[in-house]
């Protein structure tokens, strides 16, 4: 694995590997620092494409949209506000952390029909003071969930946007775990696909065939299992920021079978369904994935506001949100 940095067409593009890996001595994954729309193509293709090695995108530290987590993407601007009262005093927040949904300019899409997943607490709980505290349309849909699955703590389901705005405006605190989740772009109203367009690199990089695009946008804190893509993945993140481990193919499909194992299972690694988010399985998978002593082939990435991360196909990888913002993420499975 290389170890200097080699420099690009300008001083203002350089690629290097991202430093100081959170899990001791785990490998490192290459970082190309530019702007999402200016990727230099044929690097991109022989450092990541071709070879199928992940790759994390940023913008340089000279850009002027680097201090601003401004993006390329309109919907980072339009789709989210600020909300002072996420910043902690004396602590610093990067740019594009303490955002919440506009209610203003999201509300005009508020009919929009979304898929969703909610993790809610076991019925014999006490009440969460999150759900207790909201109103209207969420209570409805929690009451009727309940209603229809009474032993389920993970649920699908399709609500329109407006469930997401009043989870957000309503509350004191916000439904937690309430996320739109593999929402696909062709089924957004027009002007929403409009301020999500589609990067160079995917249009570009391969044969130009976008397989599928999806938003991601939830309440903290939200949790994709160990899974693999049948497609390279670019992954755009809108607002917050989530973290991202990664393993290979031989890796993660040794994790895999470990887990079936464990649980006494064999299940299909392609075809998975909702026993990845609760019971047995869920609970094994996100110790061997996620503790401190997860394997030394970890990739481990955080990806913030303006960053993407190119996940090659057959890559198995799983994803949590880190703080208390909306998180929103855009991606595309292209070939």
């Amino acid at each position: 694995m290389l170890k200097t940095t080699t420099r690009l067409t300008k001083a203002s593009r350089s690629i290097h590997h991202h430093a100081a890996p959170v899990i001791p001595n785990a490998p490192q994954i290459d970082t190309l620092y530019c702007d999402t729309d200016n990727v230099p193509l044929e690097h991109f293709r022989q450092r990541a494409f071709v070879p199928e090695k992940p790759i994390r995108i940023l913008q340089h530290r000279d850009s002027p949209r680097k201090n601003t987590a401004q993006s390329l993407l309109p919907a980072q601007q339009k789709w989210f506000s600020h909300d002072p009262s996420l910043i902690q005093p004396g602590v610093a927040s990067p740019p594009g952390t303490n955002l919440v949904p506009s209610q203003e300019y999201l509300s005009k899409f508020a009919d929009t029909i979304l898929p969703y997943e909610l993790i809610l607490p076991p019925r014999t709980d006490s009440p969460s003071p999150k759900i207790s505290n909201a109103q209207d349309e969420v209570s409805q849909v929690i009451a009727s969930l309940r209603a229809r699955s009474p032993d389920a703590t993970f649920h699908r389901f399709n609500a329109p946007l407006s469930l997401f705005l009043q989870a957000y405006k309503d509350s004191p605190r916000p439904l937690e775990k309430l996320y739109i989740a593999q929402a696909q772009l062709a089924d957004l109203p027009m002007q929403m696909r409009e301020d999500l367009s589609v990067p160079r690199i995917v249009r570009e990089a391969g044969k130009g065939d976008v397989y599928d695009a999806n938003i991601w946008m939830g309440v903290p804190p939200t949790y994709t299992p160990l899974h693999k893509d049948p497609n390279p993945n670019l992954f755009v993140q809108l607002a917050g920021c989530k973290r991202v481990r990664l393993f290979t193919p031989g890796v993660g499909w040794g994790i895999f079978r470990g887990v079936q194992a464990k649980i006494g299972q064999r299940a299909s690694s392609v075809f998975r369904g909702e026993e990845m988010m609760e019971g047995p399985e869920r609970d094994v998978l996100d110790e061997d994935v996620w503790s401190r002593d997860a394997r030394m082939e970890c990739f481990e990435v955080d990806v913030g506001p303006g960053e993407a991360l190119f996940i090659p196909k057959g890559w198995w990888h799983s994803i949590k949100s880190i703080g208390p913002a909306v998180t929103a993420s855009v991606n595309w499975w292209f070939r």
